[in-house]
């Protein structure tokens, strides 16, 4: 008879277990098996060699033939006594209970003995933990001492609710270059200058004899200019600490003389800036849909703002929805801002256009509505003058027997309250090639140009037409004669230049003479040579021309650059990018309240509190002209993970520089 082929019996895992515990209530119970002490505190915890090897500093211990293994004793000067016998026993079974009282102690010990599962036992901890200003702070010593993975998470969360976290005591445990960088950091203007001051001067008296070397530093860092001047002549001039030290005197007298020679004025709560809306951003998988007709239609709903003064970007509430074609307009009277989806650009008898209202921060919407017997309306742009909402709208008029008899251009007055739009001024007879672009000079006058303007179109030639209206008189005048189209139309002084890029003359027409001149000058020179992009958006605000993003021509790809022409000094100069590339956006000049110009593009508050959720949306659309209309109300309870995703800020929803290798920077902010 032939032997039975081997076989393997038992239950490894079971005996594993078995013996695990066997040699874990040894060591618990101090038996005399064991064949190492460990002497912590003069409290003797027995163990086992083979199962202390297992961490790298005890196996350092048994390798280098010191006394230790010779004499069967350890003498260990790190960590309390209790979160040693957690280590060890961790080592025994691989579990370790863990409160928040005891996780720092714990962390001590596994990170001088390396036990790297113990740390990662830790961090999960912390991950499990509710995160508040209270906490924080702690948590932030904790992962940046021992060099936890969460860190970059609980850091984001310190710099988000900083303000507040300032206000606890754990704060003025930091660092002087801890504090420092938080001054400097260009991502916190959300915080007030003035909350900056009283941290420092708090952080410093917290423990003076130490920190007062370093307040001259911090408080130079400051910028006081953002500071209220009664502030800064009745409280900071006179504080101790700043009268103790020279550098500190200069810096405030340096401000105070800024003030008296008109240099700078104070803070009237309001920033110069420039509002790009809509458009088109970068298409994932360019390369692969590039055959694709559709390659071009990601349109975007960020609304950012470019504070002229700082140089710097800010992103406001999000358009409604999103939008290809924007059109745009600012009303300085009410405050509000006007927006039209030029994507759909024609319609039946209604449509609707989006308010927002700075000061609610609210959006709602409104219907421009045709006057009776007008239909197929066409919008080429909406413009705010006097505190008055204008449309310049081709439409066709229908008589009472029912014939459609022209297509024609009308200047509108927008009516908010619901009621049908005021047909102003008839304009000209139109056709399909008919172009029309209008601004608005002195908040009063709206100009208005067309090329190619009749009833029929005409093969050779082309007919342009200017007029201006005035919305103060309600009357409209014709200057045509000598006018010329292209296709930039803006105000200098007042006088009207139109022109377009590159061309080496242009057209002005004066208000005082009520005339146009050809002027043989390159008014708007091209910004690089060859000037190899399009689709970029452009405004003017009568001393400097901007231009922001566009497509290349030949990579077809959306671009992030912001350029800004000078029209006196012929130069131009780049500005800081776009947050993301982007063309075909809207563009106004705006006077944006100071508490919505606070947070910068990369703001941590906002990843916390993201700008929509701090808005009210209350509006309404149609996607098509005989559908019923859709009511959309979230109020201000929006809390999307897709707010950055969709607008293409950020392609994870998570900022991408929390994985940068600078922010390792910040591992020893804390003592």
């Amino acid at each position: 008879m032939d032997d039975p082929f081997p076989r393997t019996l038992g239950n490894r895992a079971m005996h594993s277990l078995s013996l695990q515990r066997h040699l874990h209530d040894q060591m618990q119970s101090n038996s005399e098996l064991c064949d190492v002490i460990l002497v912590v505190n003069q409290v003797e915890i027995r163990a086992h060699w083979s199962v202390l090897v297992m961490c790298p500093y005890f196996q350092s211990l048994y390798d280098s033939g010191l006394k230790e293994r010779m004499s069967g004793k350890i003498n260990l000067l790190i960590g309390k006594t209790p979160a040693v016998r957690v280590a060890i026993s961790f080592l025994y079974t691989g579990e370790a209970e863990i409160t928040y009282e005891t996780v720092k102690d714990i962390l001590e010990v596994a990170d001088y003995f390396q036990i790297n599962e113990l740390k990662s036992c830790c961090q999960s901890y912390l991950e499990s933990m509710t995160m508040t200003v209270e906490n924080c702070v702690q948590m932030c010593l904790l992962c940046s001492l021992y060099n936890l993975e969460f860190y970059n998470k609980v850091f984001e969360f310190l710099r988000g609710h900083l303000p507040d976290i300032m206000q606890q005591e754990d704060a003025l445990t930091l660092t002087s270059e801890s504090v420092m960088s938080l001054l400097t950091d260009p991502t916190l203007s959300y915080v007030e200058q003035k909350q900056f001051y009283e941290f420092i001067i708090k952080w410093s008296e917290f423990d003076l004899e130490n920190r007062e070397a370093f307040f001259p530093d911090l408080f130079c860092s400051l910028d006081l200019q953002k500071i209220p001047r009664s502030v800064l002549e009745n409280e900071i001039e006179g504080n101790p600490l700043v009268k103790k030290d020279k550098r500190c005197q200069v810096h405030v007298l340096n401000i105070k003389m800024k003030y008296i020679t008109g240099l700078i004025k104070e803070d009237d709560g309001v920033r110069e800036a420039i509002l790009v809306a809509g458009g088109c951003s970068q298409v994932m998988f360019a390369s692969i849909f590039s055959i694709l007709p559709f390659r071009e239609s990601l349109a975007v709903k960020s609304l950012l703002g470019y504070i002229l003064a700082e140089d710097r970007w800010i992103e406001l509430a999000p358009l409604p929805h999103q939008m290809q074609q924007a059109i745009m307009t600012f009303c300085s009277k009410k405050n509000c801002l006007y927006i039209f989806d030029q994507g759909n650009q024609s319609f039946s008898s209604r449509v609707f256009i989006y308010k927002f209202d700075l000061e609610e921060t609210k959006w709602t919407s409104f219907l421009l509505e045709l006057p009776e017997n007008h239909i197929s309306g066409s919008l080429h742009t909406i413009v705010a003058c006097s505190g008055k909402l204008f449309a310049v709208i081709s439409c066709h008029i229908i008589q009472k027997g029912g014939q459609n008899v022209q297509w024609s251009t009308f200047l509108m007055e927008v009516k908010e309250d619901g009621t049908k739009s005021e047909i102003k001024n008839h304009l000209f007879q139109r056709n399909e090639n008919t172009s029309v672009v209008a601004c608005v000079m002195q908040d009063r006058k709206i100009c208005i140009l067309a090329t190619k303007v009749g009833a029929i179109p005409r093969r050779k030639g082309k007919s342009t037409k200017f007029f201006v209206y005035d919305a103060a008189l309600n009357r409209k005048y014709e200057y045509s004669r000598g006018v010329n189209w292209d296709n930039l139309m803006f105000a200098v002084g007042d006088e009207i230049v139109v022109t377009r890029m590159g061309k080496f003359s242009c057209m002005k027409y004066s208000m005082t003479t009520r005339k146009w001149r050809h002027v043989k000058e390159q008014f708007l020179p091209f910004p690089t040579q060859p000037f190899e992009s399009t689709d970029f958006s452009s405004i003017s605000d009568g001393s400097n021309f901007y231009v922001f993003g566009g497509k290349g021509v030949k990579s077809m790809e959306s671009v992030a650059e912001a350029m800004c022409y000078n029209y006196a000094e012929k130069k131009w100069k780049k500005l800081q990018e776009l947050p993301q590339p982007l063309r075909q956006g809207a563009t106004c000049c705006i006077q944006l309240p100071s508490n919505l110009a606070k947070c910068h593009i990369k703001c941590p508050h906002c990843i916390f509190f993201p700008s929509r959720s701090r808005a009210k949306y209350d509006v309404h659309y149609q996607r098509e002209e005989d559908d019923d209309e859709y009511d959309y109300d979230d109020g201000s309870g929006y809390t999307f993970d897709d707010d950055y995703v969709s607008d293409g800020l950020w392609s994870d929803g998570v900022p991408d520089y929390l994985d940068d290798d600078e922010y390792d920077d910040y591992e020893n902010w804390f003592i």
